[in-house]
């Protein structure tokens, strides 16, 4: 009976850690372009720094902050080339406040500046 109690102990688990996980990705869209700095996410939702970090490279394969660039990144080239925003518009809409710093990690992400794609 213990071993059962165990088994089911450790799925509660996985499952609230996935939950929580699936809250923080939800939020973190719909707040894209606020500051998502991993200290105040950590904050929001009562988690160390750590267990953040943790969380993120368990069930998203990778780091917090990695996984906030590749959904400001993807957003924004949904705001380029599906909305035809334009270019200040979109880093500002995702999060960005200084266009090298926009231009250099959209170029890492897309082999490309983000003039390239728009219509």
């Amino acid at each position: 009976m213990a071993i059962r109690n165990k088994i089911k102990d450790d799925a509660n688990e996985l499952f609230h850690e996935y939950n929580r996980v699936e809250i923080i990705k939800k939020y973190i869209y719909d707040n894209i372009k606020s500051n998502l700095h991993a200290t105040i996410i950590s904050r929001k939702f009562e988690l160390s720094i750590s267990s953040l970090q943790h969380l993120f490279k368990k069930y998203e394969g990778q780091s917090y902050r990695h996984y906030l660039e590749d959904t400001r990144m993807t957003k924004a080239l949904e705001l380029i080339t599906k909305e035809g925003k334009r270019i200040n518009e979109t880093m500002y809409a995702t999060g960005y406040h200084n266009r090298a710093t926009f231009n250099a990690a959209f170029k890492k992400r897309f082999k490309h500046h983000p003039g390239h794609f728009r219509k």
